[in-house]
């Protein structure tokens, strides 16, 4: 009779949420066994708001590791910060012993937001491993969805870094926390590593991997309001951005293109605020075509640096058709960063952008302040021993 009144179900609310850190309401409990229990309408709440929501969940001690599953499960998009918040302080930062613990969970589906579920997540968390928590998840209801994985590293005593691998995710979706990586056409998605940095003063976020199948017609016509076909490739070796100004911090890869076109416009703005070297042309051509182009980059605290990298030419190459080298890059010359603003914007003024979308693109690089000490500098970048030609 006690295991069915609401004192007893208080009672478990109450350990539920000290051991959670978020307030737990429960319509029933089981527990048919002593190491098996089984809670039904399960809500985690932030602010007297549903942060999660679970129609039925149990957990069951198996080998001294709890197992915890679920068939489905409804997470608030806005509480995502209060729950990496309890994530740290009731798991990473409390739990003590050596009981392991695996969550498992057929489908999650996020609120107020249009992102695609995440089916089969599982979640391990051992408190006696270096790398304390790790999960893996589908994203998407397709057969052939992208994979992420994540793990957090507890080795300095508190969770200091979060790492996620991705082998197939659309770049819509990343770009709602990286809003420079929208309008890269349907088919563009990233693939490769993205970390958090938990233990530093700002919040910094670093990708390692490649951007694929960038339409260059959608990203040059959204973005910039030029013209372009074909289809580009994105290294980043590595990226990282702060993200609480939106402000890269560096950035250093390469973009690669193969048998494509991108506007003549460009191309002559270019060689305006970059001091690249086309050959000559004819001005009647709108559209500039090219076997393979092939730019490496290097922004570092307001400064750049573009190296042709174009394999089988003459060093310096950053376009070139199958015979020849069509554009040289500037001697890799350090510029400001908003160089690379006023080329595809086409503004007269070397640190004020003019436009809206070059205000935007100027606060994804260095301030002008930082920018003003590389303004005319004539700093020789050399090309590390290795770096790759394409």
């Amino acid at each position: 009779m006690y295991r069915q009144s609401a004192w007893s179900i208080a009672a478990v609310e109450d350990h539920l949420s000290d051991s959670i850190g978020l307030k737990c309401q429960i319509a029933r409990y089981y527990n048919p066994k002593p190491t098996k229990w089984v809670f039904e309408d399960v809500h985690l709440q932030r602010a007297g708001e549903d942060a999660v929501v679970v129609p039925v969940l149990q957990a069951e001690l198996i080998n001294d590791t709890w197992q915890l599953s679920a068939d489905s499960a409804q997470v608030a998009w806005t509480s995502r910060h209060r729950l990496w918040e309890a994530v740290q302080e009731g798991l990473l930062l409390k739990r003590t012993g050596k009981q392991a613990l695996k969550l498992n969970v057929t489908e999650v589906q996020f609120q107020e937001i249009e992102l695609p579920p995440l089916r089969h997540v599982q979640v391990k968390h051992d408190p006696t491993s270096p790398t304390a928590m790790a999960s893996w998840a589908k994203v998407g209801l397709q057969d052939n969805a992208p994979t992420i994985q994540l793990a957090i590293d507890t080795s300095a005593g508190l969770p200091s870094k979060l790492t996620l691998h991705t082998d197939h995710l659309r770049t819509d979706l990343l770009a709602l926390a990286l809003p420079p990586l929208s309008d890269l056409g349907v088919d563009a998605y990233y693939d490769g590593r993205i970390s958090f940095d938990l233990m530093g003063e700002t919040p910094l976020v670093e990708l390692q991997g490649d951007v694929l199948q960038i339409d260059l017609s959608t990203a040059l016509a959204s973005k910039f309001h030029l013209q372009g076909a074909g289809n580009a490739i994105l290294h980043l070796s590595p990226v990282v951005i702060r993200t609480d100004i939106n402000n890269i911090v560096r950035a250093k890869g390469a973009i690669v293109s193969h048998n494509s076109h991108v506007s003549r416009r460009l191309l002559n703005q270019a060689a305006q605020h970059l001091g690249v070297s086309p050959l000559p042309h004819s001005p009647i051509e709108d559209m500039f075509a090219y076997h393979q182009a092939a730019i490496g980059f290097d922004h570092d605290q307001g400064g750049l640096v573009l190296t042709g990298l174009c394999g089988n030419m003459p060093e310096g190459t950053m376009f070139a058709s199958r015979e020849r080298p069509l554009v040289f890059d500037n001697g890799k010359r350090m510029l400001a960063s908003t160089s690379l603003t006023n080329a595809f914007y086409n503004n007269a003024s070397p640190s004020v952008p003019s436009s809206q979308g070059a205000v935007d693109m100027a606060r994804w690089l260095a301030v002008p302040s930082v920018n003003g000490a590389h303004q005319g500098a004539t700093v020789i970048a050399t090309r590390p021993t290795g770096s790759p030609r394409y």
